[in-house]
């Protein structure tokens, strides 16, 4: 049976040490500054550019490997449908067919 892995044993298997280090920064700075609600990606990225200096570009291509590695959760904001909520799982997501296998 498959162990679930929690969001830094997630981040911990990444082999880039700079992409590592930007992906745990952003993943902090969401639930720090972001506790309560999903937080917008425009917010995000504001709050990236102004509080270390990072290009909307890198902002958003790291929270697409948040996405990809499971740690956040995205969707659409439903007033607009155009604007991404982000918000960090505490558990990555888990696959449907493994969901499947465990019976869920």
């Amino acid at each position: 049976m498959t162990r679930f892995k929690g969001l830094w044993a997630v981040l911990s298997e990444v082999e880039d040490p700079d992409l590592r280090s930007d992906l745990t920064l952003l993943a902090t700075a969401i639930q720090v500054h972001f506790p309560d609600r999903g937080a917008k990606e425009r917010s995000l990225i504001e709050f990236m550019a102004i509080r270390f200096q990072w290009p909307a570009t890198r902002t958003r291509r790291r929270l697409d490997s948040l996405v990809d590695l499971g740690v956040l959760r995205c969707s659409r904001d439903l007033a607009d449908h155009w604007t991404k909520a982000y918000e960090v799982l505490d558990r990555p997501h888990v696959p449907s067919v493994l969901a499947v296998e465990m019976g869920a």
